[in-house]
């Protein structure tokens, strides 16, 4: 942080005290609260959602039920943010191609985009029904929970064909300035999933395969209610279903830009599936309470999700408008917003945390290992949300590849090799954990001078440009 702070000291831009320079920081940061809130709105929502449905199995199903969905996790969450990462391809050429006032294939990147989504999102669905059983006996999933996960995860794939949909959705949207409406979706979807989740499993007593289902159903209407908005939208940002408009020149740009982004989002989403099968040597309690204290940890998510995806939609933006100059400074006040809001939350969920994890499971012991991922995972996981502003901005900036290959070694490798060389030979939850935060901090440390760098080329160009 002192290292952006003093680089923003010897910035002409930011050492300016005219009030039309204040005005301009001030509509900055306006801009950025006003894109930002709708998504972390989104973000709480979705988080509550899941929490209920996290309450709801861990109070009304059992021990074993909580601890079978949690060991999906990791597995779902691969291929998930992997169809979300894609998304974000979309997201950048849009923008760029708003920010630079290419009106005339608008229409041909929204349907091409819809069109990525319902493709992957259908392989992902075929992919996941077919190998949930292989996935988790390959994360040492124990017996006694093993066939409730593979019905669940198993239901649960159905809905990647309605998430890769509203995915790419939300990303067009979003392209345009409009955080507003796939935060109204996402609420919408995810009362229904709480409602349907006492249904299926309190009065139907359906147990974590109703859960799944509640899941499906819901992202569903979500996916539903976003190609609506996109049909009846007026102006350049609409969907108009011809497959005349698919545009594979378009295609291929989108997933120059999204492809690496989805392979980040799944090596982060894969060494989380190595550590879930080291989470599964310590037993089915461990791996409940790791689920119940990860419900909660998501709340720091508001931020680490909300404020890394601003980044992206405003430098790609003002990348595609050739205005150069703003994007450190812009960089820079996300940075701090995200960081300062997810250590402020991690650090209440922290001090917070038998409050929290009793409301899951009164279990003494679930409590107790708990805790061990709120002190080492969630108090640090403000670190994570640095890192991805950071990267998001080296995209917006036309870098899509180095930074993915930067979170590789950084990210997958350093707990790959931790995990083996480290913690095998010091069985402990409190070594595992600490895998998060280090990878975090290696990883961070290794993309800021790629940030640097980039931004110094952009602005050497805008000033030959000048000349």
């Amino acid at each position: 942080m002192s290292f952006f702070l003093s680089c923003a000291l010897i910035d002409e831009e930011m050492v300016e005290t005219g009030r039309g320079k204040e005005r301009n920081r001030d509509l900055s940061l306006k801009k950025i609260f006003l894109f930002a809130w709708p998504i972390m709105v989104a973000n709480i929502l979705q988080i509550t959602f899941n929490f209920a449905d996290t309450l709801v199995v861990g109070n009304y199903v059992s021990k074993e039920g909580l601890a079978a969905v949690g060991t999906t996790a990791p597995i779902t969450i691969f291929f998930i943010w992997g169809l979300n990462g894609l998304s974000l391809g979309a997201n950048v050429l849009i923008s760029r191609m708003i920010g630079a006032k290419e009106d005339e294939k608008i229409r041909n990147a929204i349907f091409s985009a819809l069109m990525i989504g319902l493709v992957f999102g259908t392989g992902v669905a075929l992919f996941g029904f077919t190998m949930s059983e292989w996935m988790l006996k390959l994360l040492a999933t124990p017996e006694d929970i093993l066939m409730q996960a593979v019905s669940y995860m198993r239901t649960y794939f159905i809905a990647a064909i309605a998430i890769g949909i509203f995915d790419f959705g939300a990303a067009v949207l979003r392209s345009d300035g409009n955080s507003k409406d796939p935060t109204l979706y996402l609420g919408i979807s995810g009362v229904g999933n709480v409602l349907l989740n006492f249904l299926f499993i309190v009065v139907f007593h359906l147990g974590v395969i109703g859960a799944a289902w509640a899941s499906v159903i819901s992202q569903s209407v979500a996916a539903a209610l976003i190609l609506i908005r996109l049909m009846r939208n007026k102006g350049i940002v609409s969907l108009v279903l011809d497959m005349r408009l698919l545009d594979l020149e378009l295609v291929k740009k989108m997933l120059q830009y999204g492809i690496p982004s989805a392979i980040q989002n799944q090596l982060f989403s894969f060494s989380n599936m190595m550590i879930q099968s080291s989470i599964n040597s310590f037993g089915s309690a461990f791996i409940a309470a790791n689920t119940a204290a990860n419900a909660i940890e998501e709340y720091v998510y508001v931020f680490v999700d909300a404020f890394p995806l601003t980044a992206l939609t405003f430098v790609s933006r003002t990348y595609g408008a050739k205005r150069f100059r703003e994007i450190f400074k812009l960089t820079l006040e996300i940075f701090i917003i995200c960081g300062i809001g997810a250590f402020s939350i991690g650090l209440i969920i922290f001090l917070n945390g038998h409050g929290f994890l009793r409301m899951l499971n009164s279990d003494p012991m679930i409590i107790e290992l708990g805790l061990y991922r709120l002190r080492y995972v969630t108090l640090f996981l403000f670190l994570n949300g640095l890192l991805d502003v950071i990267v998001n901005s080296i995209r917006g900036m036309g870098i899509t590849t180095l930074p993915t290959i930067v979170t590789l070694f950084a990210v997958c490798g350093f707990r790959l090799l931790y995990i083996y060389l480290y913690f095998s030979r010091h069985h402990t939850p409190e070594v595992l954990y600490l895998c998060f935060p280090l990878s975090w901090i290696l990883a961070l440390f290794l993309q800021l001078p790629i940030f640097f760098y980039r931004n110094k080329q952009l602005l050497d160009l805008s000033e030959n440009v000048q000349d």
